[in-house]
């Protein structure tokens, strides 16, 4: 923070010298850019090590830094001296002569302040510091339950053992010693493997129930985070926190989402009207009733899927860790010309100490065709005891320009994060789904070349910045990548054609029923964090489950497990927004080409420029308009061949 302290101290200095020349705008600029990029380039790896890392003592340290930070943060988001300084640039005649990327920066910049509460008077803004430290530290406590939550139930010993093996059960799961019984637990894997593959409603139910109220330690922690974010927004002159979420989005306003929402729920209905009576049926059949319970979808749809002759445990055995990193590579190399180079991580950098060799993290080295380092990412993909639950993608440090003017480049470093199933380098497809969704945020990350820290890669506008990451999904269900990448693991033979068709026929099916869930999700998120209304987080989510004529158990509070709440709150509804872009994109820069001048449109026109431009000229320039159509994104819902 001494670096930090001085670059302020310089620039308070300057407040009222005036600013004649490009050069002063320019170098005022990027000092602000400098003092965040300074923290950030510690915070950000504390937000990595606090979320990933094996020793307790580190993560507890990593978490310590944090909140200084943050602290440290709102107080530069405070200084006065600062804000007049960027205003005086704003304010300047030159202002209009600075690059699109430095007018950008000087204006959100701006915004910011504002809205930390730079016009407060002292006290008020001493107030609203306060506050925000009572955020992070709520938000930190939220991510913190839903990591060490864990519980632990027995159900019946013959149930259990028709979806795993004893032997599993025992060796990785606490057992209470009971002969008729065996422990589960609230683990992901282990309600999802239940949840999907369970002919027993009792056993789902059971789990279902466990799993959906685990962490009831956070619906006070919720309450309060409500409570504090609105307090912090009105301060700031805004009517509810996701007015001021939105306030510098696509989206704009509560109002606009609410609109994007309406209009791809409306386009679902039909379909998922059809949908939920294909389940209806289906459960008819097996179990001779027809109320469908939430514990029963994924049961039913994985049946029905299956029922067209695919084998998802076969398809698992062509889609291996090493065939997907070596898309990724393919990938990089056909579309960019880029070569990712696996290195060795030294003890100094590693934080998985302990850790068995093969499920260690790895470290690539990103390099462009004419030999120049562009970047590091590191992979670390599976699960273990303290570690982030969710696939994540952690920016360690940003990509950006050294000093002005000056060919020198901080290169960015990235992470994925995931929790891959455990049984060894065999991936589900929606594993293998999720990796090459993470990996497009890190192209984001990598590929972006931008003056400003503080426009670098994934520091785009929330509900834009899920685009290329969708983008790069569709790379999982393209037929001729599946042929490029799927190898059995034990003979090499390649994913039979059959296969690949079969999986292909299962992408829209019941896809009505996940958007139905998504647009829930983005309405529950608006709700809690909009104008204030008298109920509990669990009466909000009841409400819209009813609402939206989708199965609920009295009770369970799913949300409660919800980080998105806290990294996405109020703007969780981008990633739909963003996914009806890249279903457009998809179509038009036809990526699945591989060639060369796809990618380099793709990384010109949109990874190159991080947050740098603004992503309505981005999506104008690439599709010929600024605002989503749910059109690609809808396409195919009639074609269910499950009729009802």
């Amino acid at each position: 923070m001494d670096t930090c302290d001085s670059l302020r101290k310089i620039t308070s200095n300057q407040v009222d010298t005036p600013i004649v020349t490009k050069g002063q705008a320019s170098e005022i600029l990027f000092v602000l850019d400098s003092i965040s990029k300074h923290v950030c380039n510690v915070i950000d790896a504390a937000e990595l090590c606090r979320c990933v890392h094996t020793d307790s003592q580190w993560r507890e340290s990593a978490t310590n830094t944090f909140s200084m930070l943050s602290d440290y943060i709102a107080q530069l988001n405070a200084d006065k001296n600062l804000y007049r300084r960027l205003t005086n640039v704003i304010e300047s005649n030159i202002f209009a002569s600075l690059s699109e990327e430095q007018q950008r920066f000087a204006t959100l910049l701006k915004a910011e302040f504002e809205r930390d509460g730079i016009h407060l008077a002292d006290e008020e803004r001493e107030t609203l510091r306060q506050l925000q430290n009572h955020l992070v530290e709520l938000e930190s406590l939220f991510q913190e339950n839903i990591t060490s939550s864990k519980k632990f139930f027995d159900v019946d010993a013959h149930l259990a053992e028709q979806i795993f093996p004893r032997d599993f059960l025992e060796a990785n799961l606490p057992q209470s010693g009971k002969s008729d019984k065996l422990t589960l637990s609230t683990d992901a894997y282990i309600s999802n493997t239940v949840g999907r593959y369970s002919a027993n409603p009792l056993l789902r139910k059971q789990v279902y129930m466990e799993s959906m109220t685990s962490c009831p330690e956070n619906l006070e922690v919720l309450e309060s985070l409500r409570r504090v974010r609105h307090e912090s927004a009105t301060m700031q002159g805004f009517r509810s926190y996701a007015e001021r979420c939105l306030s510098d989005k696509m989206a704009r306003t509560p109002e606009s989402v609410n609109k994007f929402l309406s209009m791809l729920q409306n386009r679902i209905r039909e379909p998922y009207l059809r949908d939920m009576a294909i389940i209806q049926q289906a459960k008819q059949k097996v179990e001779g009733n027809s109320m469908v319970e939430p514990w029963d979808i994924p049961f039913y749809t994985g049946i029905l899927r299956s029922s067209n002759g695919l084998d998802p445990a076969e398809l698992s055995t062509y889609l291996t860790i090493p065939n997907c990193v070596e898309g990724m590579k393919i990938l990089v190399q056909e579309l960019f010309g880029i070569i990712l180079k696996e290195e060795k991580l030294n003890e100094v950098e590693r934080w998985d100490h302990g850790v068995p060799v093969e499920e260690r993290a790895r470290k690539f080295v990103v390099i462009s065709e004419n030999g120049q380092q562009l970047g590091t990412m590191y992979l670390d993909l599976h699960p273990r005891e303290g570690k982030y639950v969710h696939a994540a993608h952690f920016t360690v440090k940003c990509g950006c320009a050294e000093s002005v003017g000056a060919k020198g480049f901080q290169l960015p470093v990235v992470a994925l994060i995931c929790n891959l199933s455990t049984d060894g380098k065999i991936l589900s497809h929606s594993e293998f789904e999720t990796l090459f969704h993470e990996f497009g945020h890190a192209l984001h990350s990598l590929l972006s070349r931008t003056t400003f820290q503080h426009m670098s890669g994934t520091r785009a506008a929330m509900d834009f910045v899920e685009t290329p990451s969708h983008l790069l999904e569709n790379f999982s269900w393209d037929p001729d990548f599946l042929r490029l990448v799927g190898k059995h693991h034990l003979t090499g033979n390649v994913i039979p054609e059959k296969m690949i068709q079969l999986l292909l026929q299962t992408r829209q099916e019941f896809k009505s029923i996940e958007l139905q869930n998504q647009i829930l999700y983005s309405r529950f998120d608006q709700a809690l964090f909009g104008l204030p209304i008298d109920s509990t987080s669990i009466e909000i989510f009841a409400s819209l489950y009813r609402q939206h004529n989708i199965p609920y158990a009295n009770g369970t509070h799913w949300h409660t497990r919800f980080g998105h709440l806290v990294t996405y709150g109020a703007g969780y509804y981008g990633y739909l927004y963003a996914q009806a872009f890249a279903s457009d994109l998809w179509k038009e820069l036809k990526l699945e080409k591989l060639n060369r001048s796809s990618g380099e449109r793709l990384w010109k026109d949109l990874l190159g420029h991080g947050g740098a431009r603004d992503p309505q000229k981005i999506i104008q320039d690439l599709l010929g308009r600024k605002h989503p159509s749910v059109d690609a994104l809808v396409v195919d819902l009639t074609n269910n061949k499950h009729n009802a």
